[in-house]
């Protein structure tokens, strides 16, 4: 709860003692990484000071040649991916920015690491942070981080979050990648090379194929929701509604709109759409279910950089359909 007089609190996050069946280890207040070796009915022993020593000492070398450039922003993510885990179930400050939305001394301590790790490795790049906002750089490429993407989720231990980072220029995204660190999934992709999906713990790495076909009354989606709740909250709870009476297999709400896109991109989910976000926010995400085959453009169907103030991503096939929905939405919403 929060307190009337004050936008900072402290939270402490517990969870019960278990030792899941999932691969999952966890104490109170303590969160350890999937470990391959619970599945083989191994018990790898008590939680040591570190809990992403798991990722570090088991994670499998990269199969697939990768780019020096997206090999440097695959360890960033996992360096990032490393922090948002450790830090998860402990105490951590919480300020307000809006009534709805927070940011956690986790978000600015991840944040300013990738920073200055960018930085140093790409001196004079122009950045745009969640948190820090713009700096300008002497050339044409753009850096587009955020450090933890479902900050809502971290803060009251849902375990659905990601780490987003992306790169581009006036020609389009180059390189992107989305880490969702308890999920183990790590989405990579580069303009033109196609995106690939690497399980670090899991030790496995593949491509991922283009995306077939499918059809709304097969398709399982996702949306969210924008932190200003106005007329924009009534809109797409009613979208949701039209979804639904289409007959689709469900519409699902994770709260990590880069996780979202990679699960387009993966198959696991066909469809996503939302309002009002941020270049940070989809980025990566566009980049890797572009590479894989799905469309990605706003709701009027324009494949613009990064979509931002409305955004629907699909398998072929599906996304004109999506958009047929949207499009009066969109319409009585002033928008075009």
């Amino acid at each position: 709860m929060f307190l009337a007089d004050t936008a900072v609190i402290f939270k402490k996050l517990s969870f019960p003692p278990r030792m899941s069946t999932s691969g999952f280890g966890v104490v109170p207040g303590r969160l350890l990484a999937y470990d391959p070796r619970f599945e083989r009915g191994i018990n790898p022993g008590p939680v040591g000071p570190e809990p992403f020593d798991v990722i570090r000492k088991e994670a499998a070398p990269m199969k697939h040649e990768l780019s020096a450039e997206l090999a440097t922003v695959r360890d960033l993510a996992l360096q990032a991916g490393e922090i948002l885990l450790d830090s998860m179930g402990k105490e951590m400050r919480i300020e307000q920015k809006t009534a709805t939305e927070f940011v956690t001394d986790v978000d600015r301590r991840v944040e300013d690491m990738l920073i200055g790790k960018i930085q140093k490795r790409f001196p004079g790049e122009a950045i745009l942070a969640e948190e820090s906002g713009a700096s300008r750089g002497s050339g044409e490429r753009t850096w587009y981080i955020d450090p933890l993407d479902g900050t809502t989720n971290y803060a009251h231990g849902y375990p659905f979050f990601s780490v987003s980072i992306a790169c581009g220029d006036p020609a389009g995204l180059r390189f992107g990648a989305v880490f969702a660190p308890y999920l183990d999934e790590l989405y990579l992709a580069e303009a033109g090379r196609g995106a690939m999906l690497e399980r670090p713990v899991h030790g496995e790495t593949r491509d991922l194929p283009k995306r077939e076909p499918v059809s709304l009354d097969h398709a399982l989606l996702a949306t969210g929701f924008p932190y200003v709740r106005d007329e924009t909250v009534d809109r797409n709870t009613g979208l949701v509604g039209d979804f639904l009476k289409a007959r689709c297999h469900g519409v699902r709400r994770g709260g990590s709109a880069a996780i979202d896109l990679a699960h387009v991109a993966v198959g696991k989910l066909d469809g996503y759409w939302e309002w009002r976000l941020r270049p940070w926010d989809t980025a990566a995400g566009t980049l890797v279910a572009r590479e894989a085959g799905a469309l990605v453009t706003d709701f009027a169907g324009r494949d613009i950089l990064i979509p931002v103030e409305h955004i629907v991503a699909a398998a072929p096939g599906l996304h004109d359909r999506m958009r047929t929905i949207l499009a009066p939405v969109l319409a009585a919403a002033g928008g075009d």
